[in-house]
């Protein structure tokens, strides 16, 4: 049994090989698992192997390809939406409110947890789409009726079946986040998912 000797720059050939860039590893199975556990009873898929799978078939590799250089909104939405399709594909119990949920959680969690990806990226994603946010975004712009007919324009995830619905969310999301001076995904500030009652 080999001992590491943090002072030699040999391995031994009896230790396993390390991974070439173990914090990557780490940052991209922990998304997928953080996109896992954000889904709910009500999801239609809640395994890991099923969500493992649908995330799977989505090219990530294209959004954290340095030498692609910096990425704007038009390439990332388009990715974004062939990404949802993708996962569609793979598993058509999933609904695009569901999948993009998916999507975005893996990306907040590798892109804006971790600064994974290519420049501006972190500026390009989306907050995830749930009853959290859209009960924040009524607060918050109970006075902006504009905003709310976009935002708020369905109730629930499974009510988003059509990526145009979707699209239309973000793009209350992004006048929101004009509006708080923020990212896009920093629109999630306003989420209410961790409140609970403080009674006994």
């Amino acid at each position: 049994m080999s001992v590491y000797n943090p002072t030699s720059s040999r391995v031994r050939s009896d230790r396993a090989p390390r991974m070439a860039e173990p914090r990557a590893a780490i940052i991209a199975t922990y998304a997928e698992w953080t996109a896992m556990s954000a889904l709910r009873s009500s999801a239609p898929i809640r395994s890991r192997s099923d969500v493992y799978r649908a995330l799977r078939a989505v090219n990530f590799k294209v959004l954290f390809d340095m030498s692609l250089g910096p990425i704007g909104r038009d390439d990332f939405d388009e990715w974004h939406e062939e990404a949802a399709r993708a996962m569609l594909a793979r598993e058509p119990r999933l609904t695009v409110g569901w999948a993009t949920k998916i999507l975005n959680v893996y990306l907040k969690t590798r892109v804006y947890v971790a600064a994974e990806g290519r420049e501006n990226l972190m500026d390009m994603i989306h907050p995830p789409i749930d009853g959290g946010l859209w009960l924040g975004l009524s607060r918050q712009f109970a006075g902006q009726p504009e905003i709310l007919a976009m935002t708020n324009c369905v109730s629930r995830i499974k009510g988003i079946v059509d990526y145009d619905c979707y699209r239309r969310i973000i793009d209350g999301c992004l006048a929101a986040a004009a509006l708080l001076a923020c990212r896009l995904i920093e629109v999630e500030q306003l989420w209410t998912g961790t409140e609970f009652s403080q009674s006994a």
